[in-house]
C-alpha cells in the first residue's frame, strides 16, 4: 500500500503548525513517524485542559475562540477520537466524561445532531449541519470515536446509531447530509467517508449490499472528485484499494495537482488553504506512500 512514486511539490507542514492550532498538530503528531514524544504529549495536554465541565469540547475548539462557548457534538467526537490515537488512556477521567456527553446527546432515531445550544452560533449558510435533525456525518464521527474508547460494535447505543445510518441510505447509494433533508435523494460527497468509516468499524463488511451501492454513488460523482473535500481518496483507502488501482491514482493527482504553494489544501480548489483538509490529506497520501518533499 504504501510503495508509491509520487512526491508532494510543496511541504505541508507549516500550514498545520503554524496556521493550525492544538488539534491540528495533535492529529499531526499522532501519525508522523519522526513527530517529537515530548511534543506530543505538551500537545495532548492541552487538547485535555481545553475540555468542558459536561464532557464535550467547545464549538469548534480547534480554531481557538478565546471566549469559551457550549460544547460541540462535532468536536468532540473529532478530538476524543484524536486523544485516543495519541495515546490518552480509554479509562481516563476525560475519555468517561467526552463518552457521556456523547451518549446523552444521542436523539430518538439513533442519530446526533449537533449541539441545540449552539443554534445562534452555526450559519444558517452551513446546510451540512443541524440542530434539530440527525446528522448522517456527525453520527458517523460519534461511532467511531466511541469504538475507539472501548465500546463494542454490539452495544445498543452503536447498534442503533448504526441502524439509523443505513436507513439513511438513498437510492443512488450515498447519504444526505442530515435527516429531514429537503432533499434526501442528494449525495453529500464530502460526508459519505465519516459514514463508511463508521460502518465498517462497526462491522460491516467489505463486500456487503450497503458498502457496494456506496462506491456506486461515488463513481457515479467522479466528476466532483477534483475539490478536495469530495475527493474520496479516504473511501479508496478503508476498501483496501491499492496504490496502482486507476480511481486512486487518479484521486492522487488531483490532490498533487491541486496543493497549493504555501504547501496546504482548501475544502474547495478556490478556497485558501485549511489545517484542517491539509492534515487530513497528509495522512492519508502518507498511508499510500506519497512522499514530502
Amino acid at each position: 500500500m504504501a510503495n508509491s512514486s509520487y512526491i508532494l511539490k510543496y511541504n505541508p507542514l507549516p500550514i498545520i503548525f503554524e496556521k493550525g492550532n492544538y488539534y491540528h498538530h495533535l492529529k499531526a503528531l499522532s501519525f508522523l513517524e519522526e513527530s517529537d514524544e515530548s511534543q506530543l504529549l505538551d500537545v495532548s495536554k492541552q487538547a485535555r485542559s481545553s475540555q468542558n465541565k459536561d464532557g464535550g469540547w467547545p464549538w469548534l475548539g480547534r480554531w481557538d475562540f478565546k471566549e469559551r462557548i457550549p460544547a460541540s457534538v462535532t468536536d468532540t467526537a473529532y478530538i476524543l477520537a484524536t486523544l485516543v490515537d495519541a495515546g490518552l488512556d480509554i479509562h481516563s477521567v476525560q475519555v468517561k466524561r467526552a463518552t457521556a456527553f456523547l451518549l446523552q446527546a444521542q436523539r430518538d432515531d439513533g442519530g446526533w445532531s449537533e449541539n441545540p445550544q449552539l443554534r445562534q452560533t452555526i450559519s444558517e449558510s452551513w446546510t451540512w449541519f443541524s440542530v434539530d435533525h440527525s446528522v448522517t456525518w456527525i453520527t458517523g464521527l460519534v461511532i467511531t470515536a466511541l469504538i475507539k474508547a472501548g465500546y463494542p460494535s454490539n452495544a445498543p447505543y452503536i447498534f442503533k446509531a448504526r441502524a439509523f445510518l443505513k436507513s439513511l441510505q438513498n437510492e443512488e447509494g450515498g447519504w444526505p447530509s442530515h435527516a429531514g433533508s429537503k432533499d434526501p435523494q442528494s449525495t453529500d460527497m464530502w460526508t459519505i467517508e465519516d459514514i463508511i468509516s463508521a460502518l465498517l468499524t462497526v462491522g460491516e463488511k467489505r463486500n456487503s449490499k450497503i458498502i457496494k451501492r456506496a462506491e456506486n454513488a461515488i463513481l457515479k460523482h467522479r466528476d466532483r472528485w477534483k475539490e478536495p473535500v469530495e475527493n474520496p481518496l479516504g473511501v479508496f483507502l478503508m476498501l483496501g484499494y491499492d496504490t496502482e488501482h486507476p480511481y486512486v491514482q487518479e484521486c492522487i493527482r488531483h490532490l498533487l495537482e491541486n496543493q497549493k504553494e504555501d504547501g496546504g489544501w482548501g475544502y474547495y480548489n478556490n478556497w485558501p488553504s485549511s489545517p484542517d483538509q491539509t492534515v487530513r490529506w497528509l495522512e492519508i497520501l502518507l498511508k499510500y506512500g506519497v512522499r514530502v518533499a
